[in-house]
């Protein structure tokens, strides 16, 4: 009897400590991220930039939970991000006529933005273009998450 009741008073103590523990880990850029893309080729990629722009973080879509900082490169066959973006998940990079400034804006020109992949990183990342994809036919660059459907920053490059 002893025992049951100690373990009711210690229960929720532990599911808290396991809640935040799991909150703590997905917090954490350096955990939930795959590893940081390789200095050495975001340089390269930088090197062989034909146009870079900025995410800034006070960006007006963007929020303090979904955000990106930071210098973007793009070349004919790459992007190249040295900065920061905000944790979270399915994070998209796409290419754009116009630059967006917020969720409505991105959703009105998405169908003819061109994905040019996913975003892995809470950092700094390098990314091809697909092959079809001229970085001369675009002006701007977004990352956007799929999954809540949220801007999260965009720079204009041209």
């Amino acid at each position: 009897m002893k025992n049951k009741v100690r373990l009711i008073y210690i229960a929720p103590y532990l599911f808290f400590l396991g809640a935040g523990f799991a909150l703590g880990v997905y917090m954490l850029p350096d955990l939930n991220a795959e590893n940081s893309a390789l200095m050495q080729e975001i340089r390269a990629a930088q090197a062989q930039a034909k146009y870079t722009a900025r995410f800034s973080r006070d960006q007006p879509g963007s929020s303090a939970r979904y955000w990106a900082e930071g210098d973007v490169y793009i070349s004919e066959h790459d992007i190249a991000f040295i900065g920061k973006i905000a944790p979270g998940p399915d994070y998209k990079l796409y290419l754009t006529r116009q630059q967006a400034y917020d969720q409505t804006g991105f959703l009105k020109m998405k169908s003819e933005a061109v994905l040019v992949g996913a975003v892995d990183h809470a950092g700094n990342f390098i990314q091809a273009l697909p092959e079809h994809v001229k970085p001369d036919d675009y002006a701007a660059v977004q990352i956007w998450c799929e999954r809540f459907s949220t801007f999260i920053a965009s720079a204009r490059y041209q």
